[in-house]
């Protein structure tokens, strides 16, 4: 399928209001936290971990799934700190695309990240409907009814710290125990389109739960046609996705805010 097809099926499948929006790391890039500085990569985090918990010892290759372990345990203080600063969106001016992105009429959104993004979308933007932060490790569910509901599913920045899974162990108990929003996600991929941003869509405990329903009900889970927005992927994850019924559009997310949200 051709660009513009595929730009104009996506934008059929968003107007149709049926579509649910599902982002990862790569959509906040431009977003900016409280102290006006870029968020943090993976490898940021890495470095700010380990002078948090080793000072000026020499690194070594720990991962940031280790350090964040280690962190819990000897840190716990500091590192909800350090969440809660490096990991907040601050009022520094975001992108209207932004706007355009949260203000489309999706039936609902995913999020991988813990940043807070839609609540400072929500305090600079006037938006079509309010939207509802959810985080899928909190016990508490606000009333989404009248609003876009926003279900972080690693937890959101200000959570305890135990309860935003960055670490192996915390991912571990991810794939150990029934996890509702994961389920219901799944049940939601079988039934709408998706449109990914931000995201390859390396998730483990995501594909999880799509094969143990496959397993179950011994078919494809990811049945309506999606759509993953990225500037570039490689060729085995586009034959990947795309035999899940994932159409790669190469763009940005910012070129799609602007040829086809600013339009629906």
């Amino acid at each position: 399928m051709s660009r513009p097809d595929l730009l104009a099926e996506l934008a059929e499948s968003i107007a149709s209001g049926a579509a649910i929006l599902f982002t990862g790391a790569g959509f906040s890039a431009e977003a900016r936290d409280r102290a006006g500085q870029a968020l943090p990569e993976s490898r940021q985090m890495v470095d700010d971990l380990w002078r948090m918990l080793f000072a000026d010892q020499s690194r070594d290759d720990s991962t940031l799934a280790d350090l964040y372990d280690v962190a819990l345990q000897r840190a716990p203080d500091r590192l909800r700190d350090y969440l809660a600063t490096r990991l907040k969106i601050g009022d520094t001016p975001l992108p209207r695309t932004f706007a355009q992105w949260f203000g489309a009429p999706w039936r609902r959104a995913y999020t991988l990240n813990v940043d807070d993004l839609e609540c400072a979308v929500a305090r600079q933007f006037e938006l079509p409907r309010p939207l509802v932060t959810i985080s899928a490790l909190s016990e508490e569910r606000p009333d989404g009814s009248d609003g876009l509901e926003v279900i972080h599913l690693n937890g959101i920045a200000g959570d305890d710290p135990s309860q935003v899974t960055f670490s192996t162990m915390q991912y571990a108990s991810r794939l150990c125990a029934p996890d509702r929003e994961y389920e219901r996600l799944v049940e939601d991929l079988r039934t709408a389109p998706f449109v990914f941003v931000g995201t390859t869509l390396d998730e483990v405990v995501l594909w999880k739960h799509v094969q143990v329903e496959r397993q179950l009900n011994g078919d494809a889970v990811l049945k309506r046609p999606s759509f993953l927005i990225a500037p570039s992927l490689t060729r085995a994850r586009q034959l990947l996705l795309s035999s899940h019924h994932i159409h790669w559009v190469s763009a940005t997310a910012s070129e799609v805010a602007e040829r086809v949200l600013a339009r629906i």
